[in-house]
């Protein structure tokens, strides 16, 4: 069974590079990077992915979502341990 979690995403262009960076705030600023939004957005969902089974290893809490406002959000899917 899994556990369904929405974060809300900030997205950031780099200048120099044009590679574009996806950081979840609400998870200590996890973030990652691609050379397109869905390259990005596909990194920052395995990275929160693994960011959520440690926690759940570990016997820690799962931070909670924060109440949606504007914004861009992600759904992610947990296994459950």
């Amino acid at each position: 069974m899994s556990k369904e979690f929405e974060y809300k995403v900030e997205y950031e262009t780099d200048k120099e590079t044009g590679q574009i960076s996806a950081t979840i705030p609400e998870l200590n600023y996890l973030s990652d990077y691609g050379d397109t939004f869905a390259e990005a957005e596909a990194n920052i969902k395995e990275a929160v992915i693994g960011y959520l089974e440690v926690l759940q290893m570990e016997k820690r809490e799962i931070p909670k979502p924060a109440i949606r406002k504007e914004g861009t959000y992600i759904k992610i899917l947990v296994p459950s341990l």
